[in-house]
């Protein structure tokens, strides 16, 4: 207020004032001192913070949230169910009681006439509550932790709680279920009493429960692409790949850093260990020439760590073959024995079995030709070499490891100075040289029987075949071929996978792959 030197007692006199919408309030305050003393007077700008609006004069009943709509101008103000009204971009303007009815305009068009329209508002008559809430979503399955669940309290509070991959709900007062399968959910409203001792019930405005969700769809595809009539499976597309009867493999795969000490065995913490594979740090694997395991006991012994860059990591894995008893499209499966391991959840592995029989390798068929058209056929065609393989005293030697089921020729590409030439028919040329009476054998490594260690280097790996050089006697012409049909120990099998649509991954360890392990027992005399 101005001051006045002359001492006497102030007088206020308040002048109603009228501003434009959106516009400070700027005016002349006249204040009149003693009688003795000329009036003072001086300029005051003041603002005006918000616009009250009533809503619902006439009536004692609060506003059903999420009704409202309110234009002001050319300016719609929205309700969206949490006490605030917001413009078309989104932007709250305004604070809304559903209690009392009264909205605080923050924010209006400058020069808007007064009073604002009322497009719409909706009151109910008393106010409900309620604590707990079931619902089923419009579609199904969902989407895991895609569900979100909204509303507010009785006093305007908004909850939001959403599910987590094990469909639980939680939030800030809300507790609950869902089944993503079928799209049930359950949710009870609750917070702690005012001793902070105990929960109690929370009431809700009914009117205000939503709920957000992603829900898959399935598209019927031509079956002439599926290869299969689409209307034979089911609207999920599952269908259950494990039946009673089937075999199944139970595995378990943990990691154990280790810096070993040569010539000392290190526990690995589990026994009875199925596979192992050991790298060093710098992600070279390690052969299984350069450690001694113990299966039994879970413990492995390094007799020489020399050229190996520690810590090393060992990859081991536990297993349990168990036949299935029942088997349920939720996944759920029986087994014919208790398992004998532990087997984390989450982390555990069920692999199906194709069960092939008795395999062991072996050459199925040899015999020589004169000439060779390029036609792989599983009999004799034209006229015979003259020359043969002594394959009855030095037959051609193969090993489980090593040998593969394929059909080769081996061919004499220049007599005189005894070139030859092994081709596969899967794998192409895979050796060439010479081959001659009293030389060396033909042993060309199978690439899938070595292992990187690192550098550059690899295993030493085993042979597709062994063909011994004395039982070649001599005796061959440019173009005589020795036909060799093999049969390897690991059957062969078709592999079909099915990759949803999706974008390649940052990461390359995420991409998609498999697998695949060949187990075996052997019965010794």
């Amino acid at each position: 207020m101005p001051s006045t030197g002359t001492t006497g007692e102030w007088v206020t006199r308040q002048v109603a004032y009228t501003p434009a919408l959106g516009q400070p309030i700027r005016g002349t305050a006249v204040l009149a001192g003693a009688a003795t003393t000329e009036a003072a007077s001086a300029t005051l700008t003041l603002t005006d913070g918000v616009l009250g609006v009533d809503l619902t004069r006439s009536l004692s009943s609060p506003i059903v949230p999420g009704s409202v709509r309110l234009r002001l101008g050319g300016w719609l103000y929205r309700d969206r169910g949490d006490g605030k009204l917001y413009d078309d971009a989104g932007a709250a303007i305004a604070d809304l009681d559903y209690a009392t009815g009264r909205a605080a305009l923050r924010r209006w068009p400058g020069g808007a006439s007064v009073p604002p329209t009322v497009e719409s508002c909706l009151t109910s008559y008393g106010q409900w509550g309620q604590i707990a809430a079931s619902f089923r979503t419009a579609t199904a399955p969902l989407k895991p932790e895609a569900l979100q669940v909204v509303a507010t309290t009785l006093e305007g509070t908004q909850l939001i709680a959403t599910a987590d991959a094990d469909g639980r709900i939680q939030g800030e007062g809300i507790e609950g279920r869902v089944d993503y399968a079928v799209g049930v959910a359950a949710v009870h409203f609750r917070q702690r009493n005012a001793e902070d001792t105990d929960w109690e019930p929370l009431a809700v405005d009914p009117t205000t429960l939503r709920y957000n969700a992603v829900a898959y769809s399935y598209l019927p595809l031509d079956a002439d692409i599926l290869g299969i009539d689409g209307t034979r499976l089911p609207a999920d597309g599952r269908v259950p790949i494990y039946r009673p009867g089937d075999l199944v493999m139970i595995l378990h795969a943990a990691e154990t850093a280790l810096s070993p000490s040569a010539g000392v065995a290190a526990a690995l913490g589990r026994t009875r260990l199925a596979w192992v594979r050991v790298t060093d740090a710098t992600g070279a694997v390690v052969s299984g020439e350069r450690y001694q395991l113990d299966r039994a006991a879970g413990q492995i012994m390094f007799p020489d760590l020399a050229g190996l860059t520690l810590p090393l990591t060992v990859r081991h894995t536990v297993g349990d073959l168990r036949q299935v008893t029942d088997a349920q499209i939720s996944g759920w499966l029986a087994l014919s024995r208790p398992l004998t391991h532990d087997y984390p959840a989450g982390e555990t592995i069920v692999a199906g079995c194709l069960i092939i029989g008795d395999r062991r390798a072996r050459v199925s068929a040899t015999w020589d030709q004169a000439s060779w058209s390029g036609a792989w056929a599983d009999a004799p065609s034209g006229s015979a070499a003259t020359a043969t393989l002594n394959l009855i005293d030095h037959p051609i030697q193969v090993t489980n490891e090593g040998c593969d089921t394929d059909r080769w020729v081996l061919r004499c590409t220049n007599a005189a100075s005894d070139q030859w030439e092994l081709i596969s028919e899967n794998r192409g040329l895979v050796w060439q040289g010479v081959y001659a009476p009293g030389g060396e054998d033909i042993a060309p490594i199978n690439p899938r029987t070595r292992i990187d260690l690192g550098g550059g280097s690899y295993s030493a790996g085993a042979p597709y075949m062994t063909i011994p050089a004395a039982a070649n006697g001599g005796g061959w012409s440019t173009g005589n071929v020795v036909r060799i049909d093999t049969v390897g120990a690991i059957a062969e099998f078709w592999v079909a996978r099915s990759i949803q649509q999706s974008d390649e991954p940052v990461d390359p360890a995420a991409a998609d792959g498999c697998e695949i392990h060949a187990l075996g027992n052997i019965d010794r005399p």
